[in-house]
């Protein structure tokens, strides 16, 4: 499920998707200001999409993309209503992508109108792929510069112009040191903080722990 904007807003959209079929999604979309039902279409895809609570919706732009089990991206557009599933290669995974549990190791995102994904494994380092959209192909990132994102399975953010060592950073929803700390990765150091730590996404639970943007008048107070 993802949110277009902040729900007290008049403009928000509230999108969910599952798939009943390889070839078919329903999609459930709703608008809190002003609707009291949900308004649910089913569509049908020209490629396989295989969706799960590990899709990852994301509102960017103006559109609702949805990563699938396997990489491909799927596009809603909550104005014409049209769903379709972009005939594009999905990010190559690493090599030694999870076995058990693999769709937990990707997390999706967007910054300032770019679609981010985030892949992770075991023994190397996380990927950033970044989609051009006129090409319609993912491209590897070797820095995300001043960016940092917050990523978790059920949500992923980012921001700009954090503090310095949280910059060009990924900061994980999974915690060391009785919950004092959390997992991230420092691609200006090119290693994990903190070192020697067991990365198994299929292990980790997967809603104990989530990130959250507060509202900006909730940060001015403390």
């Amino acid at each position: 499920m993802a949110f277009s904007c902040a729900p007290t807003s008049t403009n928000c959209v509230v999108f969910s998707i599952k798939h009943v079929h390889p070839t078919v999604v329903v999609i459930s979309t709703c608008h809190p200001a002003g609707a009291s039902e949900w308004t649910i279409v089913n569509h049908r895809n020209r490629l396989s999409f295989v969706s799960s609570i590990w899709d990852k919706p994301v509102f960017c732009s103006g559109l609702f993309y949805c990563l699938s089990l396997t990489g491909w991206l799927g596009v809603y557009d909550p104005v014409r209503r049209y769903w379709k599933v972009l005939a594009m290669p999905p990010p190559r995974c690493p090599e030694h992508f999870f076995v058990k549990n693999w769709w937990k190791g990707k997390f999706m995102t967007e910054h300032n109108g770019d679609l981010l994904v985030v892949y992770t494994s075991q023994n190397k380092n996380p990927i950033i792929y970044k989609l051009y959209r006129s090409e319609l192909a993912w491209k590897e990132m070797e820095s995300l510069r001043s960016v940092t994102i917050f990523a978790s399975f059920l949500t992923s953010l980012s921001g700009a112009n954090l503090l310095g060592i949280m910059r060009n950073s990924v900061y994980f929803s999974k915690f060391r040191f009785f919950g004092k700390r959390c997992i991230s990765y420092s691609f200006d150091d090119y290693r994990y903080y903190p070192r020697k730590q067991q990365y198994d996404w299929g292990e980790q639970p997967s809603f104990e722990n989530i990130w959250i943007e507060p509202p900006h008048h909730a940060l001015s107070s403390i």
